[in-house]
């Protein structure tokens, strides 16, 4: 048989010929050799040589110069393991901050950092070799004693069976007993001081006597399935109260074996994993508890009514903390309290009433007060049982934000609240409010965005016999924009109608005051005469006299008196209107003036033409000429283009028209789109007369 390979010093980019933080590495090889075999390598190639399986590798201690670029990201792929591999990192200043984090991950016995004043590179080594190697032959010995242990029938079972803990098991680190059946019938120290064993207390009783009865069937089950070894656990964890009134946790291994007269006999093994399983725990809690946190934040932002994401956050909060039932209340404008929300343990539908019967008084303590509020449960009622039940924890949380209360988050369980637990509600109460806030917000701005909107459009379109009139608007955004877009048609005391739309520059609630003092303006003016000459300047001096920005519109005067109708237009500095004839062509037309609330006295050209039926006149705002910025802009003649696409057979209709501008637009620019949209179109459908 060949011997072991020599351990592997493994040099990292490191020159032989230059100090490594103090220490030479041809100091390091006279100090190891013969002990070891020594390789050198670059970072690229170094886990080639560390390939292999974990705890099985040749014993290998890498050594990693400070010229090694992100020595961190090279220890994880090194992959160090304390039965097979460790490393030994030259700190050097630029590296500290990012191998900060290796003392959490790996411990000094696996990964070390050198450091030239207190730790030099060949003790550190030495240090590391020293520990990996002991490891190695102590993971290679249990082995062995495992594998004699499982023939039954080997030196060491008769062993065990002369004298039931020989000298391997009563001196080892872990504790032992001996059982007869289920009955104790020896221990080790290491057993005596883990379970707090005492001959009296212990010797000829079962061992399940030492857990609380919840425990017992479960450990009497694991105990009793060491006989058959092919289908038992190889360990199971299980918990116990030590005197002393705290919980202790054991990782409990059984095995069947023989004594000198070939009974049959179960060794135990007993490791204390308390601490172990704590950390476990609390990282599992710590866990749940941020997934929660991040729950409820998805929750409060994702689309949906309040109640609907409200009911996701309790739903969450049942789930992560494990709680009975987790209710939302919140106030109206007069600062009345009423149950919102809630969720409980079971799967069925959530009734309120339990909860509005029981907690209100609870409730409305925590929101008088303004602080937290826990207790002893009060009586709820089990969803599944119908039965009351006082056990548990009440816990009640404000919800506050910017100083007042807008409702309460309430929990009731039948376990105690860790710290931790109430720390993380109190967190979710802060997120809900804020949550809440925002929605009241933005249900207000809605409500404000409506009413100023209001006076920036008919409240409904005018009913004009022998023509078809369709007229839409979308503001920009998520219903919260105000934009300075606007259109309106009515009739004028002398039988003709007007036709108008226009765009205020600016945007909010400063744009829509101008848009009205335009609307209202215009409609006064209208009742004296519809004559564009008169209503237009009269529009430009009461924007001038307002001092406002400027206002674009195209103004239309429909004579239906006549056959075919007559159309007088005027535009200041608006896009130009689209004509569609009855062969279904599309122009835009000419008239154009300048801005108003500009110039003192502007002149407005006026345009007149007939409407024939079958045609049509389409007004629109820039946001369909340049809805995206400078990106993609289109001219009036492109979407005449559009108008005569759409205008296949001789029934298109206005909304027709609205309809394709609409498409059109969103199809070209999509998200890109940064305005408002409005468009008026007009169809004459027949013949009027005198």
């Amino acid at each position: 048989m060949e011997p072991a390979p020599l351990p592997l010093i493994l040099l990292v980019d490191v020159d032989v010929d230059v100090d490594v933080d103090g220490s030479t590495a041809r100091a390091l090889r006279g100090e190891l050799a013969g002990t070891v075999e020594f390789a050198e390598t670059t970072a690229g190639d170094a886990p080639a040589f560390t390939s292999g399986t974990l705890g099985e590798r040749r014993p290998t201690v890498a050594v990693l110069d400070q010229s090694v670029p992100a020595p961190a990201g090279l220890v994880h792929s090194l992959r160090p393991h304390p039965a097979d591999l460790a490393v030994a990192v030259v700190a050097a200043p630029a590296s500290e901050t990012e191998l900060a984090a290796l003392p959490l991950l790996f411990s000094p016995d696996v990964v070390a950092q050198v450091r030239e004043r207190t730790r030099p590179l060949p003790a550190t080594v030495s240090h590391l070799l020293h520990a990996l190697t002991g490891r190695r032959a102590h993971a290679t010995a249990q082995a062995a004693a495992q594998q004699q242990l499982s023939a039954g029938s080997t030196t060491i079972g008769r062993q065990l069976g002369e004298r039931l803990l020989g000298q391997f098991l009563t001196q080892a680190p872990i504790g032992a007993l001996m059982l007869d059946g289920l009955e104790v019938i020896a221990w080790n120290r290491r057993a005596a001081e883990t379970l707090e064993l005492t001959e009296t207390a212990i010797l000829h009783r079962p061992l399940t006597d030492l857990f609380p009865a919840e425990e017992r069937p479960a450990l009497r089950r694991h105990l009793t399935a060491a006989v058959h070894p092919h289908t038992a656990e190889a360990d199971a964890v299980f918990e116990r109260t030590r005197s002393d009134g705290t919980s202790q946790a054991l990782r409990v291994a059984a095995q069947q074996v023989l004594d000198a007269d070939g009974r049959t006999r179960t060794l135990v093994l007993a490791d204390d994993v308390t601490d172990r399983l704590h950390a476990q725990r609390k990282l599992a809690e710590r866990t749940s508890q941020a997934l929660l946190t991040a729950e409820v934040a998805a929750a409060m932002t994702e689309p949906g009514s309040l109640p609907e994401r409200l009911h996701r956050c309790v739903r969450a909060a049942v789930d992560r903390l494990g709680a009975d039932r987790v209710c939302i209340w919140t106030t109206d404008e007069y600062g009345r309290l009423s149950h919102t929300t809630c969720a409980d343990s079971g799967d069925g539908p959530t009734a309120p009433n339990p909860c509005q019967n029981t907690q209100n008084h609870l409730a409305e303590r925590v929101l008088t007060t303004l602080r937290p509020h826990l207790d002893a449960a009060p009586p709820t009622v089990d969803p599944h049982t119908a039965s009351a039940s006082g056990h548990g924890s009440f816990a009640g949380y404000p919800l506050i934000t910017g100083g007042q209360p807008i409702g309460v988050l309430t929990l009731t369980t039948r376990l105690a609240l860790p710290g931790s637990t109430r720390t993380t509600l109190e967190n979710l109460a802060d997120q809900i409010a804020v949550g809440i806030q925002q929605d009241r917000l933005l249900q207000r701005l809605h409500a404000t965005t409506r009413a100023l909107e209001r006076p920036l459009l008919p409240p409904s379109l005018i009913n004009l016999p022998g023509f078809d009139l369709a007229a839409r608007y979308v503001p920009f955004g998520e219903g919260l924009h105000i934009g300075g877009d606007f259109y309106d048609a009515f009739t004028a005391p002398d039988g003709r109608h007007v036709l108008v739309l226009g765009d205020v520059c600016g945007k909010g609630p400063a744009a829509a005051a101008i848009t009205g003092l335009v609307r209202h303006t215009l409609w006064t003016a209208a009742q004296h005469t519809t004559d564009p000459a008169y209503v237009l300047p009269l529009i430009n001096r009461a924007l001038r006299r307002e001092n406002t920005p400027f206002c674009t519109l195209v103004y239309a005067v429909l004579d239906p008196s006549h056959t075919p109708a007559r159309l007088r237009i005027a535009s200041a500095g608006h896009p130009a209107p689209l004509l569609r004839r009855t062969d279904g062509h599309t122009a835009s037309l000419a008239p154009h003036g300048p801005l108003l609330g500009v110039l003192d006295t502007p002149h407005h050209p006026i345009s007149e033409l007939q409407l024939h039926p079958g045609e049509s006149l389409v007004l629109y705002t820039d946001g369909f000429t340049e809805g995206a910025g400078a990106h993609a802009q289109q001219e009036p003649e492109d979407l005449a283009a559009l108008i005569t696409a759409t205008s296949t057979n001789g029934d298109t209709t206005s909304d027709d028209l609205v309809t394709a501008m609409l498409t059109h637009a969103y199809d070209r620019w999509g998200t890109q789109l940064r305005d408002d949209l409005a468009v008026l179109a007009l169809t004459a459908t027949a013949s009027t007369s005198n």
